[in-house]
């Protein structure tokens, strides 16, 4: 990635500026990760319910593995 050149308006101003885009990043980050943790909580969620079940027939087995594999994906 290529760093681009800033105009220095001293070292109080070049602190706070860099404050601010670490706070940036910070916050995106945090975003994406309680975005992913969702997700990943309600398919385990749902993955769990199936892993519960006890088919009784290889027909049933079926079933619920194509079932874990769809919420899987």
């Amino acid at each position: 990635m290529k760093k681009t050149e800033t105009t220095s308006f001293g070292e109080y101003f070049d602190d706070q500026r860099d404050r601010i885009v670490k706070d940036m990043q910070n916050n995106k980050n945090t975003e994406l990760y309680n975005a992913w943790r969702e997700d990943y909580d309600k398919r385990h969620k749902a993955l769990s319910l199936l892993r519960k079940m006890k088919p009784v027939s290889t027909r049933e087995q079926n079933i619920v593995k194509e079932m874990i594999l769809k919420v899987m994906k």
